[in-house]
């Protein structure tokens, strides 16, 4: 539970979960959202697919041995299906 008495929704026995969700937040906003003005909510929506997508195809991340998000995704993915 947090300070606030609302539920955490990190994994059990993973409570950094909820650190990889918020440090996520903060990179999009700043990558994505910060210092621009946008006309409507559908280049808001843009803005954070594009970011999104960038994310999981270029970043490369240490706690997954510096592979994209997508990268070990796939490795799982063609191994479920072997």
């Amino acid at each position: 539970m947090s300070h606030s008495g609302a539920a955490s929704y990190a994994f059990v026995a993973e409570p950094q979960t909820n650190g990889v969700a918020e440090r996520f937040n903060r990179n999009m906003k700043e990558q994505a959202i910060h210092r621009r003005i946008f006309k409507n909510v559908d280049e808001v929506r843009d803005a954070v697919v594009d970011f999104k997508d960038r994310y999981n195809r270029e970043w490369r991340l240490e706690k997954l041995g510096f592979m994209s998000p997508l990268e070990p995704r796939q490795a799982w993915m063609f191994k479920q299906a072997a």
